[in-house]
């Protein structure tokens, strides 16, 4: 299958390994944002009914 190719395809193979690579890696970096994202609300609206908590147990 190989052996009739020439540079042309050689060429298109290399760059469409390189466009998955680069489109994984954005994913992947944009996927890790967004759970950081999500962390960080999640950790804000704990801090926040930990604070209500401790106000209505005051009073």
């Amino acid at each position: 299958m190989f052996d009739n190719w020439t540079y042309v395809e050689w060429l298109i193979l290399i760059i469409d390994i390189l466009a998955v690579v680069i489109v994984v890696r954005f994913l992947r970096n944009k996927v890790k944002k967004k759970l950081q994202e999500v962390e960080l609300r999640q950790n804000y609206q704990t801090r926040q009914r930990r604070e209500h908590a401790k106000q209505t147990s005051e009073e």
